[in-house]
């Protein structure tokens, strides 16, 4: 009985294995002694281009006992018949349903009965059936849901050493969606010679010294990319030729190194398989006085915009793959609330703590946690963190690293222009007036600054007409913060004839300049530095702004911007680099509204120094840097 029991099971297994390799369309084959690619061709009756195309690592030649990918004469056809539909070059090879017609076809996809006889020979003569493969023009307009769409595929042999991520790499994808294409390998691992399915597209190229990885983020396009690591988008397709194919999220892509600024390090993400992440969201909600005010409170309308902004962060970034465990506790503005929470509450496995808002808060918290390592997120403050310690993120850049930004600018974009330097009376200001002025006398080729001061606090028209040249580019750089000199200031040179080439930079933007006649900022081409910038034409913040109406039934605010950025900045920073000091430090980001550039201040805390310069043009505020 016992023996019978064996024959059966071993005949069971016989039979699995005949049928499992029928139902593979390629296999593994151990080239033979002599053997090479003509002859494996025949015996396999494939071309010995077909043969190349599975296996392009053996152009230069076949050596005995090499592994490579062969046709399977068992396999059957039949078992592609339930895969559905797929997109390749060009087309959409479509399997026709049952009652489908060309009436349907051509309402569903947009396809003419004469387009499709044009490209499908077989129906010239016959008529359309249930079961058969057509091919339908994807270039005729209509529209195809991707994600509904399997993806054309070519078998891949695993190669030594070789690992789920290196494949996804070499193929644009991600692992998760080689684990699509490959079942199977949700819950095994690779093995040496194994054939599997990746995307019927070019290889990347294995990367070199030449060139960093970057993963593809929601949003984000061939022209985006082009622009975020300053590379053309020919340069782009070159390193990575599945981006012919459309730029995809998650995507690994290559950038060639030599587009990069030499002085700058651009942050590049890479969020590990398996990666959790512990935030604490801190924020003053409430007042702790039992009621709500929506319509006068505007400290609780900041924080729920910042609130749903950074919601929005983490659901974007648990699509990509990152585990986040989040936190939220109301301060009420309490620092007894506050300290009462720190003490009851271990943080020993807190990565990120974002807030708690204003300052003296973020002075507390520091002193409460100081012993563990935890970055402390320091939102919406642009005021002094001398106080910080080695753990905060001070992510609003000061007013004097902006002030500093633009005169940098006007320092690398000299070309001859006729500077005018505008200054205030206060003798406080004068020493720092006169650094800012012997800085930039330092421009290779000025000769000189003209300087611009009022008397009595008023600047009469004629001054400006004697230092202004009509015969030159008028660079005014307004030094001052006193709102009535810029005033005067915009109003003396907004009626300056059309002739006079004018531009006017501001070392800073305060609320006194909203007030100002936006045909006069456009006339001088005003242009001034700003820590946040939003491009509504962008394809990432018209995506942003679509999910967040959906979801809030409201426009976002600048705040609901700034919530998305610092949360989904941080936390991608710190699943790439898990010690803050790195995450921090690991180079220039650039999110929907504002770039993120640390630097440590003073041996202690990490201050963003990322920022704008910005322009009124047609009425419009637009990027300059």
């Amino acid at each position: 009985m016992n023996k019978l029991k064996l024959s059966i099971l071993l005949f069971l297994i016989a039979i699995g294995n005949v049928f499992s390799q029928i139902e593979k369309k390629y296999v593994p084959y151990k080239a033979l002694e002599g053997e090479t690619i003509q002859t494996i061709s025949q015996k396999f009756s494939i071309t010995p281009y077909d043969l190349l195309k599975l296996n392009p690592d053996i152009k230069d030649g076949i050596s005995e006992g090499q592994v490579i990918i062969v046709p399977n004469k068992n396999y059957s056809p039949l078992q592609d018949e339930e895969k559905g539909d797929y997109v390749k070059d060009g087309f959409l090879y479509h399997k026709v349903k049952p009652q489908e017609n060309y009436f349907r076809l051509k309402q569903e996809y947009g396809v003419s009965k004469k387009d499709l006889r044009k490209y499908n020979l077989e129906l010239r003569s016959g008529d359309l059936k249930a079961g058969q493969v057509i091919k339908i023009p994807v270039s005729k307009g209509f529209k195809l849901d991707k994600e509904d769409i399997p993806m054309a595929t070519k078998p891949y042999l695993v190669k030594p050493k070789e690992t789920k991520y290196s494949i996804a790499k070499r193929y644009g994808i991600t692992v998760e969606r080689l684990e699509e294409l490959n079942p199977h390998l949700k819950e095994v691992e690779l093995k040496l010679a194994e054939i599997i399915k990746v995307p019927d597209i070019e290889e990347i190229p294995v990367p070199n010294k030449d060139s960093v990885t970057h993963q593809v983020e929601k949003g984000e396009t061939l022209f985006s990319l082009s622009q975020k690591f300053r590379i053309s988008q020919q340069e782009l397709i070159e390193a990575n030729p599945f981006l012919k194919d459309g730029v995809k999220e998650g995507a690994l892509i290559e950038i060639p190194k030599a587009s990069f600024s030499e002085s700058t390090q651009l942050f590049v993400a890479n969020i590990p398989e398996e990666r959790e992440l512990n935030v604490v969201m801190m924020l003053p909600f409430t007042s702790g006085k039992g009621t709500v005010d929506f319509e006068n409170d505007k400290t609780l309308e900041i924080v729920t915009d910042f609130y749903l902004g950074s919601l929005q962060a983490l659901d974007s970034l648990k699509k990509q793959g990152l585990s986040i465990n989040l936190k939220v506790f109301d301060t009420q503005n309490n620092k007894v609330r506050i300290s009462n929470y720190f003490t009851s509450n271990n943080f020993e496995d807190v990565d990120l703590l974002i807030g708690p808002m204003y300052l003296e808060n973020v002075k507390l918290a520091t002193q409460l946690i100081q012993n563990n390592d935890i970055a402390i997120i320091s939102p919406a403050s642009s005021k002094d963190h001398s106080f910080a310690t080695k753990n905060v993120i001070k992510e609003i850049p000061s007013d004097e690293e902006l002030a500093e930004q633009i005169l940098e600018y006007i320092k690398d974009s000299y070309e001859g222009q006729n500077i005018i330097a505008v200054i205030d009376e206060v003798n406080e200001n004068q020493a720092k007036f006169n650094k800012i002025i012997n800085n930039l006398n330092k421009i290779d080729s000025l000769k000189s600054i003209s300087i611009i001061k009022p008397e009595k606090g008023y600047i009469k028209p004629a001054v400006f007409k004697s230092k202004i040249n009509e015969e030159k580019d008028n660079w005014i750089v307004l030094l001052t913060e006193d709102d009535v000199i810029a005033t005067d200031v915009v109003n003396n040179l907004g009626v300056q004839p059309e002739k006079v080439k004018l531009t006017l930079f501001s070392t800073i933007y305060d609320k006194n300049f909203e007030r100002m006649d936006n045909n006069f900022l456009t006339r001088i081409n005003f242009h001034y530095p700003i820590s946040t910038y939003v491009d509504n034409e962008s394809e990432e913040v018209r995506n942003f702004t679509n999910t967040y109406k959906t979801n809030n039934y409201i426009e976002p605010s600048e705040y609901a911007f700034k919530g998305f950025d610092i949360v989904y900045d941080a936390l991608l920073r710190l699943a790439t680099y898990p010690e803050y000091e790195n995450a921090f430090q690991g180079g220039l980001s650039e999110r929907l509204s504002t770039k993120f550039n640390y630097v440590k201040k003073g041996g202690r805390y990490f201050e963003n120094k990322g920022g704008y310069i910005v322009k009124f043009e047609e009425l419009q505020l637009k990027k300059v840097q």
